[in-house]
């Protein structure tokens, strides 16, 4: 039986943390049911990210063994070959931690541990393993693309923008590097593909199928779900505020809008803005069977297609009638307007369709009903075994 070194960084993995936590939890599960032993390796990328072992008692069962490795990071004195490095080697530019201790490290690990792969999660770990000149063969778990994200900042210097571009240059060159990749968007799974010209393979966030607990409610409620240290989750919930809100609750005066999710990276003013009228504010929920009503409205206004939107699943597992903009899901070829979803151009026509939703409980219904049956068939851990061990068994 082949096994796997599971790079990922150090913290609670859940199917229910937050959205990183879900993506690893789901990984592992689905390694495990495809037949491959695994051994999880916690990266602390500093003396901020502490190894706890109660951060991983929901995954015991899925692997062979959790250990955990102190990655060193020195910065580097202002020289000629630093200059060189910004040229030649943006990865060592950019990133501290690319050295000969922490490869050492690394290398041992995989030779105590016999992996035959490594599986690194999120960004760092990918770059950690692809520069470190490696034998093993290496599969990135991509998340997003950090240069995208960087982009969206109102305001950048010209430092940061260099920063941003180089940030690209690594991006590009890491999954050119590694010997595949995996994503939970298909668009950025295609683009990997042709930036990589390696196959990439799309595999969603998988959840455990559940049945809600809570009746419906009337009128729906309009729920947003994620905590705010995510960038789409606190800047689209603020635009909707912002352009939706006032006209949604001016229609329907008895909505409400609750919103779940910690809130401890919500700037000021947005803080502000959810003390407003027919806002309440759960915080972090750890079992969303408590808060999530089927039938509700569930609102994603992200306005670009960045990364993946991993509580995706989650609503149309809670049977909640999603309604989105268009550039938020792309990422979800699944989803089709008017029938498992409502894909709306902008925010104030997602202003439109929600009051027009509120008033129509059939439809809600209708799209709530459709979206369990797309989550059936496209969320869940069986639905991609067969493609995860194939696409891993081809690369070996």
């Amino acid at each position: 039986m082949k096994r796997i070194l599971f790079l990922v960084n150090t913290g609670e993995i859940s199917s229910n943390a937050n959205g990183g936590a879900s993506v690893y939890y789901s990984h592992l599960e689905l390694l495990y049911k495809a037949g491959f032993d695994v051994d999880v390796l916690a990266l602390q990328w500093s003396n901020n990210n502490q190894f706890l072992e109660e951060d991983y008692k929901e995954i015991v069962g899925f692997v062979k063994s959790i250990n955990t490795l102190k990655i060193e990071s020195k910065k580097p004195k202002k020289n000629i070959k630093r200059l060189l490095n910004a040229v030649f080697r943006p990865e060592k530019f950019e990133y501290y931690f690319l050295n000969t201790r922490n490869k050492e490290n690394l290398q041992k690990i995989i030779t105590k541990n016999k992996a035959d792969l490594l599986w690194c999660e999120w960004r760092w770990a990918a770059i950690l393993a692809g520069f470190s000149q490696l034998k093993t063969p290496i599969i990135y778990a991509h998340h997003d693309w950090e240069y995208k994200l960087a982009r969206l900042r109102s305001k950048r210097t010209l430092i940061q923008k260099f920063h941003t571009f180089q940030k690209k240059r690594v991006e590009y060159k890491l999954v050119k590097i590694v010997n595949g990749s995996t994503s939970g968007s298909y668009t950025e799974t295609r683009e990997i593909e042709k930036i990589s010209l390696k196959k990439s393979l799309y595999i969603p966030t998988t959840y455990d199928k559940i049945t809600p607990t809570l009746k419906a409610s009337k009128p729906p409620n309009i729920i947003h779900l994620g905590g705010m240290g995510t960038t789409a989750n606190r800047l689209g919930l603020e635009r909707f505020l912002d352009v939706c809100w006032k006209q949604i609750l001016a229609n329907n005066p008895n909505v409400k809008l609750i919103v779940v999710g910690g809130l401890k990276q919500a700037s000021p003013e947005l803080l502000k803005k959810l003390k407003g009228k027919n806002i309440v504010c759960k915080g972090f929920v750890k079992d969303l069977n408590t808060v999530l009503r089927p039938n509700d409205i569930h609102i994603i206004p992200w306005e670009y297609n960045t990364g993946t939107r991993t509580r995706i699943p989650v609503v149309l597992n809670y049977e909640q009638a999603l309604v989105a903009t268009k550039e938020s899901v792309k990422a979800f070829p699944e989803l089709i307007h008017n029938k498992n979803a409502i894909l709306c151009s902008d925010l104030e026509h997602m202003s439109k369709e929600i009051n027009s939703l509120i008033q129509n409980s059939k439809e809600i219904e209708k799209l709530s009903s459709e979206g369990k049956k797309t989550f059936i068939e496209y969320f869940t851990v069986n639905n991609h075994v067969r493609r995860l061990n194939k696409y891993i068994t081809e690369l070996l």
